[in-house]
């Protein structure tokens, strides 16, 4: 395996699409090169930038450093036909496209699907709820091992399988006990999937086993000769695995990453994947000259690295080379410390207050939307916001954390709740919400938590809201009509729009951020309205499980806030990083997996399991903080290399001592005690502390007037924008209700099955005469429904009508002919749809064209087909400019009728003109 290191900035992208034109220059076909990276916007601009390269070597002969031979522009120009088709994708798109190659093979459908993670995780606990009810049998063979407690730590070594095919129980009879369970409930969550349903960790499962199978990886070595993995340091064990397999199959194999930006730990990525390549591939140069930064952040960065990979803190001298800027721009860093004997809390609010304020200086002379500042933690935002909201900086979050946990989708989910059980946590939450605000006595307030409680624990809650507080009663009773009588999805609009606070709605309630989120939410739901209230709610509880779901995204020009992992793979003019020093935390976990040395080794990635007050629980915890450390000091140095000209780092220092990074910015002389310092591309400057006057309450505008046209509205069209005219036939003739399109499409009748295979051979001039016709008539789709019986009675069904066709050619058709157009489509405006359709058959002979439709129907009506006939016939009059002779042919009775082009024009004015 060929590794390479390239830090931040230092085109590592432009190294693959150059190594890209190496490859097709020596003759390797862009169809055997495959690339792929972490995420498919990485792969979609891989993807660009590849056929921009190839286009620009086949105008002027070069791109960047690369120069073509003369007799290597026949490989570009077929490397641009194969630009379309060629493999670029993400990691797991790869794996896809292998598994499916040699489907079969593995017992999986071809066409499997693939699940997003927290349907995967759905699924699980739904076979989890199924294991807890069928272990209560005494003969069960878990029983007395299944209870609730198992519910966590099952979840969490659930979300950790793509660090291990197997997981081993560590010493201690309750690890035991779990695998087992584990074991069970998983081996029930395979079988549910069946052979083709795979989430993002079967799908690395299967690929790994793919490599295993001598046949499946025989067709992938014959598809792939090269294989290119950009971000390597972001891979799993189990996607390492599996590249490291598919090079010991003899696929040549190629990486480029960056092990001081592994950063996706909590999505299980493991930095030690790239450095086990670094230590047993082949090393080429790294990539030290960077065209991102500015000359003082490039030396800010050299100091950084050179300190953390001196100190092991998350990566090693080897994997931080020094780099060397390639842009004669000075820049400009600065360090602001605020420290002081108040709480880091208060510090963290006079820290963004002085942030504030010097982006709003330095807003002189840089627009706004070219600045970004970088939290480590969602918890770092909101004292942003209120500094920001002071100083009158506009800014736009790019994306927060938890979006079905936010308080705006919470109220909305316990309204719906208390309206169904009006009891428990949920009332709480809706008497705590704006639904329960009062006027008992005056104008609209909030309840107060005494009140709440009284309501909580009277014997009747219900009773006690009605009697104390009625107009809050009033309004859950109104909750619980609209719930009756209306869809989910009404409900939860009725919830949000309908005025039922003393004629303000739930919407106005809430600031401009949670109004956007709460509009998001009707739009995630309005394409899939869920069936009933449990079902949405049930939707809402899962929702809120994701980890990756975030606020809605702000549009408009403004400051970007975003955390460090959302800003990897990006860059900005001035980047800001905000409060450094904030400590590094570990979150504790319900099991934890690790190695240990004195355990025997397996021939399968193996990590092992260990409950708490099991011996190896305090081990394993050690190591996985250890690895947390290390992560954080990478963290940083993704953060401050986002900067492309100015760099603004910011801390708090309770007591002048500082913490979290802020050690770091200490160990480099640069701390809060450090000597002040200001020059043209250096600041250094601690703040004391002095208190920030707090920012003023939200207060939510006053109702606005409605404008004359909201009820205004579009009348509908009579048809769909695009239509049909046997559509419009089949309409009429069967007027009930379209199939709901998520069933699945209806089956084919009998009669539709045989029309679609005469017309099919009659399009393709077949004989009912040549066995190889008739056989494939046989396996076309539409015959999938039947059996041998019903086969063999359509067949010989199709072959009579196919007889009688052939059997008027030159006597009532003419034939030959001097041209011919079989299925021949056409497309015909009118008013504000496009009518399209097919002609069986549009010919000439000598001066006479003819227009013939064919039908298979037991009965003679041509009248049912005089509208369809009438568009056919203007389309071609318009486009051809020509006066065709319309026939239908009724093949079952042998009949040609020529059609009165009045008639047809007549019905084609009654339809129309009806509308």
């Amino acid at each position: 395996m060929k590794v390479r290191v390239a830090s931040a900035g230092t085109g590592k992208t432009a190294s693959l699409v150059l190594r890209y034109l190496e490859l097709i220059a020596s003759g390797t076909p862009l169809r055997r090169i495959a690339g792929v990276t972490f995420t498919r916007k990485a792969a979609d601009e891989l993807r660009v930038r590849v056929g921009w390269a190839i286009e620009e070597v086949l105008t002027h002969g070069r791109h960047l450093d690369f120069v073509a031979s003369s007799g290597a522009t026949e490989a570009f120009r077929e490397a641009m036909r194969e630009l379309p088709g060629a493999t670029l994708s993400t990691i797991h798109g790869f794996m896809g496209q292998c598994l499916r190659l040699a489907a079969p093979l593995l017992h999986l459908d071809p066409d499997f699907s693939l699940l997003g993670d927290w349907e995967a995780v759905a699924l699980f606990e739904e076979e989890w709820k199924t294991l807890r009810y069928l272990a209560q049998d005494p003969d069960h063979p878990l029983h007395g091992l299944v209870s609730d407690e198992l519910t966590e730590p099952l979840l969490h070594l659930f979300s950790k399988r793509s660090l291990a095919e197997v997981f081993e129980p560590a010493e201690g009879e309750a690890n035991q006990k779990l695998l087992r369970v584990y074991q069970t409930l998983y081996a029930a969550y395979e079988a549910r999937l069946g052979a083709n349903l795979l989430s993002p960790a079967e799908l690395e499962r299967r690929a790994l086993e793919l490599t295993r199978h001598p046949g499946a990886i025989k067709r992938v070595l014959e598809r792939v000769q090269i294989l290119l993995v950009d971000e390597y340091q972001d891979v799993n064990p189990l996607q390492g695995a599996f590249f490291a397999a598919l090079e010991r199959a003899g696929l040549s194999i190629e990486i480029v990453g960056d092990p001081k930006q592994s950063i996706y730990a909590f999505r299980n990525a493991d930095v030690a994947v790239f450095r086990k390549a670094l230590q047993e591939g082949q090393l080429h140069p790294p990539l030290t000259r960077t065209y991102r930064h500015s000359q003082v952040l490039v030396r800010f960065l050299n100091r950084l690295t050179a300190h953390l990979a001196a100190h092991g803190m998350g990566f090693s001298p080897e994997e931080a080379p020094p780099v060397e800027g390639q842009r004669p721009e000075k820049g400009r860093l600065e360090i602001h410390w605020v420290a002081g004997r108040a709480p880091l809390e208060e510090l963290r609010r006079q820290e963004a207050w002085v942030l504030a304020q010097r982006l709003r200086e330095l807003g002189a002379s840089i627009e706004y939307s070219k600045m970004a500042v970088l939290v480590r933690s969602y918890s770092s935002v909101p004292f942003l916001q209120e500094a920001f909201a002071a100083a009158q900086i506009p800014y736009v979050l790019l994306q927060g954390r938890g979006y079905y946990e936010r308080q705006e989708v919470r109220d909305l989910y316990h309204a719906l709740r208390a309206a169904l059980d009006p009891r428990g946590v949920s009332l709480a939450v809706f008497l705590r919400s704006p639904f329960g605000q009062h006027t008992e006595d005056g104008p609209l307030k909030p309840l107060e938590l005494a009140q709440i409680e009284s309501v909580l624990r009277a014997d009747d809650p219900l009773r006690s809201l009605a009697q104390h507080w009625p107009s809050i009663y009033q309004r859950l009773s109104q909750i619980q009509t609209r719930l009756r009588l209306e869809a989910p999805l009404e409900a939860l609009k009725f919830l949000i729009r309908e005025p039922l606070m003393a004629g303000r709605p739930y919407h106005d309630f809430l600031d401009p951020r949670a109004r956007e989120n709460v509009d998001a939410l009707l739009f995630y739901f309005a394409p899939r309205p869920p069936q009933n209230l449990e079902g949405l709610l049930e939707r809402l509880e899962l929702l809120s499980r994701q980890a990756d779901a975030g606020d809605v995204p702000q549009s408009g020009e403004g400051v970007q806030i975003l955390t460090i992992h959302r800003a990897k793979g990006l860059e900005w003019p001035l980047v800001a990083v905000f409060d450094l020093g904030r400590r590094n935390t570990h979150q504790s976990q319900p099991l934890y997996l690790g190695a240990a040395q004195e355990m025997a080794r397996t021939d399968r990635l193996t990590q092992w399991v260990a409950l708490p007050v099991t011996p190896q629980f305090e081990a394993f915890k050690e190591q996985v903080k250890r690895l947390e450390e290390e992560e954080s000091y990478r963290l940083l140095y993704v953060a401050a290399s986002r900067a492309r000209d100015t760099l603004l780092l910011t801390a708090s220092a309770s007591e002048g001592q500082p913490e979290g990074w802020g050690k770091v910015l200490e160990a480099l002389e640069l701390g809060p005690a450090s000597k002040p310092f200001d020059g043209p591309q250096f600041l250094l400057q601690t703040w004391p502390y002095q208190p920030v006057p707090p920012a003023p309450a939200f207060s939510p505008p006053a109702p606005l007037q409605a404008s004359p046209w909201v009820d205004a509205c579009f009348e509908p069209e009579p048809f769909p924008p695009l239509f049909s005219p046997s559509a419009l036939k089949r309409l009429e003739a069967e007027p009930l209700p379209l199939p709901d399109p998520e069933e699945g499409e209806a089956l084919p009748g009998r009669a539709r099955a045989i029309g679609t295979l005469v017309h099919y051979a009659i399009g393709h001039d077949w004989s009912p005469d040549n066995p190889a016709h008739l056989a494939n008539l046989e396996a076309q789709e539409v015959m999938f429904p039947y059996g041998p019986g019903e086969r063999e009675g359509i067949m010989a069904e199709v072959k009579a009508l196919l007889q009688n066709y052939h059997q008027l050619l030159g006597y009532r058709l003419p034939w030959p002919r001097d041209e011919d157009y079989p299925e021949f489509a056409v497309a015909l405006p009118l008013g504000s749809t496009v009518w399209q359709g097919v002609i069986d058959r549009l010919y000439r002979v000598g001066e006479q064209w003819y227009l013939e439709d064919y039908k298979t129907d037991l009965e003679v009506r041509p009248e049912r087909y005089h509208f369809q006939l009438g568009i056919y016939l203007v389309a071609i009059r318009q486009a051809w400019k020509i006066e065709p002779e319309v026939r239908l042919v009724y093949l079952r009775f042998g009949e040609v009728l020529r059609l009165d082009k009045a008639v047809l024009e007549a019905a084609l004015n009654e339809i129309m003109s009806s509308t």
